[in-house]
């Protein structure tokens, strides 16, 4: 049985792409998480090593709980207003990649290597994949496959992004294939026990409060739930919003909770919303509202005057979805 994802088309589409190129750059979506900063920072360590010049274009802030990765120094902003070939991982939508969009749209060639559905980019080499459960696969999938340089650094952040997208392992879209890069990279020399310390045994007292305060007050209804993380939160406990994201995984993991919601308030205006499941198809509902993501793992914005009036739209929503 064929395991591997990506069509030889494409692999020998993309090697032809990457050996024309004299410059690249490699962008991904704002809000960085673990997929997404080792994709792009593990493709372009082997890209160099392969000889290439490339760059990865910081987005937004990378929050503490990735602070451990390798390779952090090249994140950062972009040195042309445009280059040969513009490769965007881990999203396919070009008002995902923020500020880069524009060097994106200026640049002669551009690639899409992604895992969400729903994706409109209009590229000279659309590599989406949807049944991959994480973008650090479909990267290793395509080092490994055009025999491109691998070592323990690319291994660290392509490693991270597996755990971090299968939710361990645990999703359902995890495979045989998942599993065989895991012990690859095992096997390769990654400290994988350095990163499960650094992404699961490393909470401060501070986050676990403010987790605390938020799961407090969340609101149950209808096999569903519904929580709100607010910028007075974050700065009377002194973390980042992002410190918010798995409060609505342990929402999720309720036994009576089959549909998690959270509200996180941004600046000017923005309110962004984090979907999770157990079996409804959140990716759904998050596009019909500008967003995207995983069937059970997504989530979009919403920009209004004030935190109530995101918060009544965002639970109108939730009330929609059948759970």
């Amino acid at each position: 049985m064929k395991l591997e994802k990506i069509s030889k088309e494409h692999l020998d589409k993309f090697l032809e792409m990457v050996d024309k190129a004299e410059t690249i750059a490699i962008a991904s979506h704002v809000n960085p998480d673990g997929d997404n900063i080792g994709s792009s920072l593990g493709l372009r360590r082997s890209l160099e090593k392969y000889g290439k010049k490339v760059e990865v274009i910081a987005i937004d802030t990378i929050d503490d709980y990735l602070q451990f990765l390798p390779e952090l120094d090249h994140y950062k902003e972009a040195s042309l207003d445009k280059y040969d070939l513009f490769i965007i991982v881990d999203c396919s939508e070009f008002d995902r990649i923020g500020k880069a969009t524009e060097i994106a749209r200026r640049s002669d060639k551009t690639i899409v290597i992604d895992h969400h559905v729903g994706g409109k980019i209009n590229c000279d080499l659309n590599m989406i994949y949807e049944t991959s459960p994480a973008t650090c696969e479909l990267v290793y999938e395509i080092i490994d496959r055009l025999n491109l340089p691998m070592d323990k650094t690319i291994g660290t952040l392509l490693f991270t992004g597996l755990c971090t997208d299968t939710g361990r392992f645990m999703y359902s879209n995890v495979s045989e294939y998942t599993f065989r890069a895991a012990g690859r990279l095992i096997t390769d020399g990654i400290d994988y026990e350095y990163i499960y310390e650094n992404l699961y045994q490393s909470q401060p007292v501070a986050v676990m409060q403010f987790h605390n305060e938020i799961i407090s007050k969340a609101e149950f209804f209808d096999k569903k739930a519904f929580a709100i993380a607010t910028k007075a939160q974050v700065e009377k406990y002194g973390v980042q919003m992002g410190d918010a994201e798995t409060i609505v995984n342990k929402l999720r993991d309720l036994r009576e909770v089959n549909v998690s919601m959270i509200v996180k308030e941004y600046d000017d205006g923005e309110y962004k919303v984090s979907m999770r499941s157990k079996t409804a198809d959140v990716a759904a509902v998050a596009r019909a509202h500008g967003g995207g993501g995983h069937i059970k793992a997504s989530g979009y914005s919403i920009f209004d005057e004030s935190l109530e009036a995101a918060c009544e739209k965002a639970l109108a929503v939730l009330k929609e979805i059948d759970a």
